[in-house]
């Protein structure tokens, strides 16, 4: 079932990637294009880089970040534990955020294979 969302989630104009980590930044689930690993250190430099940030000034808890430029990424908290990546190139953030808000509680609440 997990593997399905992330594939669906593939499917949208511009995602290269999809993964899911947990609360230390560890690969629960990836799909993308077949033969390239997906940039999981980027994806955790990315929430390190915003939690730091955060934290800095005071600003609380991260539960999303948008990066548009040449390459993209979405970052969601999708759980306490749980935080979807997208990346890609081209394609609209606005309609990856639609699809992750779709598929939030499938993706918070699917048990780790």
């Amino acid at each position: 079932m997990l593997q399905r969302m992330l594939a669906g989630l593939c499917r949208l104009d511009g995602v290269e990637h999809a993964m899911l980590l947990d609360e230390s930044c560890q690969l629960i689930a990836s799909v993308g294009q077949e033969g390239i690993f997906a940039p999981t250190e980027q994806a955790t430099q990315m929430i390190h880089a915003a939690q730091e940030t955060a934290h800095a000034l005071g600003l609380g808890l991260v539960y999303e970040v948008w990066c548009e430029g040449e390459s993209r990424m979405v970052v969601d908290a999708v759980a306490s534990n749980r935080t979807v990546v997208l990346t890609g190139q081209g394609g609209r953030l606005a309609r990856w955020r639609h699809a992750l808000d779709r598929d939030r509680q499938i993706l918070a609440t699917t048990p780790r294979m």
